[in-house]
């Protein structure tokens, strides 16, 4: 899945299911490599989209390759997830 650099929340289309309805999404972490370039150092585990998120686009998406990358994941605004850090 592709990721929007230094997003925080993405979203991961085509995940809807009964059970999570909206899909799921990860919260992703970011490093810089030996160069200095901004790089995903890894991710959380898949958590259910809260309700009372704003799509900014629809999650229902397929999950199947957008061109070279494969599917791109959809910013989800960090100030509506509420945290626990």
């Amino acid at each position: 899945m592709q990721i929007p650099k230094g997003a925080r929340f993405v979203g991961i289309p085509g995940t809807e299911t009964e059970e999570h309805p909206r899909g799921v999404m990860v919260e992703v972490f970011w490093d810089q490599d030996d160069n200095g370039t901004l790089c995903v150092s890894g991710h959380s585990d898949e958590t259910p989209v809260p309700a009372n998120v704003e799509l900014t686009r629809r999650p229902s998406l397929s999950r199947r390759a957008v061109g070279r990358g494969g599917p791109v994941g959809y910013v989800i605004d960090e100030n509506q997830v509420p945290t626990t850090r």
